[in-house]
């Protein structure tokens, strides 16, 4: 039995290989072992939508991080934290943009939250509000990049502690609470007698 087995996976991954699309048109799920998801991840990373949760693993998904047209928007279907933040740390070596990296993960813990504000501030707005912190409005304030419109999304709570409004002061002058630009007074109607 393990023989006929192994031969069908053999057969399944010769098809994957010959079709990256085989494993998700054609393939029945029971098919689907832990050796022919690996293989279909690593012909194309779009195959780990359809890798059954039973056989999800943390090598499967690295397996998709490292296959030729693995992409950022796979991100959510990676349940491993771990694995996500090197997916993360991938994607953002490769160039690509900071703020939609992180916008495809949960951002679950401080050292998450710290990372994604270090290389754009705006990823702020991406942080659960239990994990805000004094200490990461900093950081968002500190970004080389950052300007004035960060200060929206920075928790009201926050933005008169002494140190984060000091630093805010400093950036951008003495009254960071004033949007750059300002309301125009109301003006008097015509009226039509």
């Amino acid at each position: 039995m393990n023989n006929k087995l192994i031969n069908r996976e053999k057969w399944d991954i010769n098809k994957i290989s010959e079709n990256k699309e085989f494993y998700y048109s054609c393939l029945p799920e029971h098919r689907k072992t832990a050796a022919v998801s690996l293989a279909a991840v690593s012909a194309s990373a779009n195959n780990l939508e359809y890798v059954p949760d039973y056989i999800l693993n943390r090598d499967i998904c690295r397996a998709a991080l490292s296959a030729k047209d693995a992409e950022y928007y796979i991100l959510p279907q990676i349940p491993f934290p771990d694995v996500q933040k090197e997916g993360i740390k991938k994607f953002s070596s490769d160039g690509g943009s900071a703020f939609i990296v992180h916008s495809f993960i949960d951002i679950s813990d401080a050292q998450m939250a710290q990372d994604a504000v270090k290389a754009d501030a705006y990823c702020i707005q991406l942080v659960p509000d239990k994990l805000i912190t004094a200490d990461l409005c900093k950081t968002a304030l500190q970004h080389p990049e950052v300007d004035k419109k960060v200060l929206d999304f920075i928790p009201e709570r926050y933005r008169n502690i002494p140190g984060v409004k000091k630093m805010a002061e400093e950036k951008f002058g003495n009254n960071p609470e004033q949007r750059e630009t300002s309301i125009p007074p109301k003006r008097k109607g015509l009226s039509i007698n």
